[in-house]
């Protein structure tokens, strides 16, 4: 299943988190959709909560989100680019706000055809997961230049449980969008005026990883 995942994202980002005593290892695949790339690739960003929804941990973010290096960005950065994720994980949005090393080691540019990525979690407790994806200037019929500003289209989150000594692959489905203009980092349920949006993945799935992967 790890070599079939591998072959079918050839393009792709590996880094490794790790975790603790009872650490079992996980392989995340983000699979490009055929709107990945607009006028350039998503901004993602991955982190785990517990059951109750308490933040736990980023997994993996794009550079350009952790780093808040945006072009021509407002004072207060980009908060529309990911508002879910800068919500759950209290980082600032801002342009040099808040210390960022702690994400240094998750941190990536986004890959140009889906992302891979490996890393570690305690084998013996449930947690959800949780993906965010944003394409900047994707505008539609409903979200349109003057309505969304640079963002267009919200970003989409998609997650899924996984449970305690999970062994079979998981994918993670559509929850909602985050806030269009950055304001709250709620999950809103209406998805029905998305439209390339939804084709930025083509699937995110969550598989153990084999010993020696």
């Amino acid at each position: 299943m790890i070599r079939y995942l591998k072959k079918l994202f050839s393009v792709a980002a590996a880094i490794f988190v790790c975790c603790g005593a009872f650490a079992k290892g996980i392989i995340v695949s983000i699979g490009a959709g055929t709107n990945w790339k607009e006028k350039r690739e998503p901004q993602v960003a991955v982190w785990l909560e517990d059951a109750d929804g308490n933040y736990i941990r980023t997994l993996y973010v794009t550079s350009r989100a952790e780093k808040r290096s945006w072009i021509f960005s407002p004072k207060d950065g980009r908060p529309e680019s990911l508002p879910v994720w800068y919500c759950a994980s209290g980082e600032n949005p801002a342009k040099g706000g808040g210390e960022r090393t702690a994400l240094d080691a998750v941190s990536s540019a986004t890959p140009k055809g889906g992302v891979i990525f490996g890393a570690e979690i305690d084998g013996e407790k449930s947690y959800v997961i949780k993906v965010e994806l944003n394409n900047s200037f994707d505008y539609n019929g409903f979200y349109t230049k003057k309505n969304s500003g640079v963002n267009g289209q919200p970003s989409v989150v998609y997650g899924a449980l996984i449970p305690a000594g999970f062994t079979q692959e998981i994918r993670l489905e559509l929850l909602g969008t985050g806030s269009v203009d950055g304001s709250d980092g709620i999950i809103h349920p209406e998805t029905e005026n998305l439209t390339t949006a939804k084709n930025i993945i083509s699937c995110i799935a969550v598989v153990p990883s084999a010993e020696g992967e």
